[in-house]
């Protein structure tokens, strides 16, 4: 009978059991946090607060450490300083000559610092002169027909009026009396440049003696020269005679002077190469 039962069935796990063996597992599990939690935070947050506190001092030390350095630097210039002095006024004391010297010195500087604006004004004068030089006034003499420049210290003595004549003195500039220029302009109209000049040498030979004749370049125009000793009267002159043909008219040059030509080339080349016609006749 006993093989022909059928076996015992278990009875089925009712809910109220398996709440019962999950409320143990929760106690346990609970229980097992809190001891890890009470274990290992306190230690964390301790060890947390440590480190925080202790960079907190680190940094006041630090904050207070170099305030600390410069109360001594600024004690250690001042005591160099009154060391510097203190030996200075013994080596001064001691050796009056370098006192002496440096006295010498100072004056040297304080001059040269007074006299340095002195200095830029005279130099900024004298650039303004050499850039602004002053023109020295030049002797010139211009009519509108002929134009020249004479030597320092001779005057306009004569000027012609009928400037259209056959010949007509333009203009005469004298050193004094017996030393002189005067131009004349003289119209050729029908006659020839080469007999005219003719006609005024042998003029010349008459009182006196031509020892040279040639040609020069006047006003970028051949000329006819000659040189010669004159005598209008009891005393003899050196002359020297120029002729010049433009626009068909005749400019004479003649150089009177007491004495020997070579003493006045200086003043003939002066009128000689400024000498210009500036008329243009119709």
């Amino acid at each position: 009978m006993s093989e022909d039962r059928p076996p015992k069935l278990r009875k089925p796990e009712t809910g109220d059991q398996k709440r019962k063996s999950s409320r143990k597992f929760s106690k346990s599990e609970t229980k097992i946090r809190d001891k890890l939690d009470s274990l290992d935070l306190k230690k964390k947050g301790a060890s947390i607060t440590s480190k925080v506190s202790s960079l907190k001092s680190t940094s006041k030390e630090k904050k207070d450490g170099p305030a600390k350095l410069g109360k001594s630097e600024k004690e250690t210039k001042k005591s160099r300083s009154d060391i510097f002095k203190t030996d200075l006024s013994q080596i001064l004391r001691k050796n009056p000559i370098l006192l002496i010297i440096s006295l010498i010195i100072l004056i040297i500087i304080v001059v040269t610092v007074v006299m340095w604006p002195v200095s830029d004004i005279t130099g900024q004068n004298q650039t303004n002169n050499i850039t602004n030089p002053v023109k020295s006034p030049k002797n010139h003499f211009s009519d509108g027909i002929i134009s020249l420049d004479y030597p320092k210290g001779w005057n306009v003595t004569g000027k012609g009026d009928d400037t259209k004549s056959k010949s007509a003195l333009l203009v005469t500039v004298s050193k004094d009396d017996n030393n002189s220029v005067s131009i004349f302009r003289e119209e050729l109209g029908t006659r020839n440049f080469t007999n005219r000049v003719a006609a005024w040498r042998s003029n010349i030979l008459k009182n006196g003696i031509i020892y040279y004749e040639g040609t020069i370049t006047v006003d970028n125009q051949t000329a006819y020269e000659f040189m010669a000793n004159y005598k209008p009267s009891d005393k003899v002159y050196a002359a020297r005679g120029i002729a010049l043909q433009k626009n068909n008219i005749l400019y004479f040059i003649i150089f009177i002077f007491d004495r020997p030509l070579v003493e006045y080339s200086a003043e003939m080349d002066k009128v000689i190469n400024s000498f210009k016609v500036t008329e243009n006749p119709i």
